[in-house]
């Protein structure tokens, strides 16, 4: 679904606005949220930001994320709430409620299991990122571009693009880059922050997760297990979960990827990452999402019991696309 014009003129009309973003934020919904953020200050707009839990510290040097709040009280439901990055409601934790009760709810978003649950909503999922629906908007609106707004839009999409290499980066995904660079902003640094540099944890922690390595399926699907067990004693945080998902697909021959994350005795988090099967609809039927290439599901029950479940419903998947291939 489409509001993308009445959108456009509810944020010219209200003044008084709740941004917020999901569970375990990411480079999008950070830069999305403090993109638009900065759009409506500029626009003379009051605004407050959340999102529940805690901003990841590589992203807390873009200006404004001291601002992003995680704290329930502060959030005054009677002003328009604007969702970022979120493809369903459920992924607004403990502020859903409080949300679902805005008096208008606008839902911006990319992921193609988005469930349209705004009032209004303006989900396109052929865009590369949240991020470049972000920009899109700010064009629209015509606010001026400056270098601390291209930072957090440059994070955005180069994150959820995996710094151009995923499928998702379209032509017109360089194109909003190239005018975000001729702010004087520094692809190299910013990079060098949100890719490159991990702390030695994130190290000790991909030492464990090779260790579980398992292959299946001649060595088209590899599988890693992390419990929250293991991150403490690596010193790690949850932050350090992010990317080690990657390290499954990247070997020569896998199709498929999956971390499996004991979080707690009857909870598992699970991250798809694929070259050809769509990890969206796999998480789908899980009770997830996300993605084409890069979904996630979280799972209640003992971890042998998810594990089997997982495996058996990504073997079915893998079995029909070799059949569709072949036929």
């Amino acid at each position: 679904m489409n509001d993308r014009n009445r959108i456009i003129e509810i944020i010219t009309e209200k003044d008084n606005y709740n941004l917020i973003s999901h569970l375990l934020p990411d480079g999008d919904s950070v830069g999305s949220l403090l993109a638009m953020g900065q759009c409506l200050t500029k626009m003379g707009k009051s605004v407050k930001m959340f999102a529940p839990g805690r901003i990841p510290l590589k992203y807390c040097f873009l200006k404004g994320a001291n601002l992003i709040s995680n704290d329930l009280t502060l959030f005054d439901s009677s002003r328009t709430a604007i969702v970022l990055d979120s493809s369903d409601a459920d992924r607004l934790g403990i502020f859903k409620e409080t949300v679902m009760e805005s008096p208008e709810l606008v839902n911006i978003d990319h992921h193609v299991t988005n469930q349209n649950y705004g009032t209004l909503n303006y989900v396109d999922a052929d865009a590369s990122a949240t991020g470049e629906i972000v920009f899109s908007l700010l064009e629209s609106l015509k606010v001026e571009l400056d270098s601390d707004l291209a930072e957090a839009l440059y994070v955005a999409i180069s994150t959820d693009t995996g710094s151009f290499k995923y499928d998702n980066t379209t032509p017109h995904t360089h194109s909003v880059i190239a005018k975000l660079l001729q702010t004087g902003i520094s692809p190299g640094a910013l990079s060098q922050k949100i890719f490159d540099e991990r702390p030695l944890s994130f190290y000790i922690l991909l030492k464990e997760a090779l260790s579980s390595l398992e292959m299946y399926l001649n060595r088209t699907v590899a599988i890693m297990t992390l419990s929250k067990d293991i991150r403490i004693r690596s010193g790690a945080s949850t932050d350090d979960l992010d990317g080690i998902v990657n390290y499954t697909r990247n070997i020569e021959g896998v199709e498929l990827g999956i971390l499996f994350y004991v979080e707690m005795e009857d909870e598992v988090k699970v991250g798809f990452r694929s070259k050809r099967l769509d990890v969206s609809l796999l998480a789908g039927k899980l009770n997830g999402g996300g993605h084409i290439r890069a979904a996630g599901c979280r799972m209640h029950g003992s971890f042998e019991t998810v594990k089997k479940l997982v495996l058996d419903e990504a073997f079915k998947m893998l079995s029909d696309l070799s059949t569709e291939e072949t036929s």
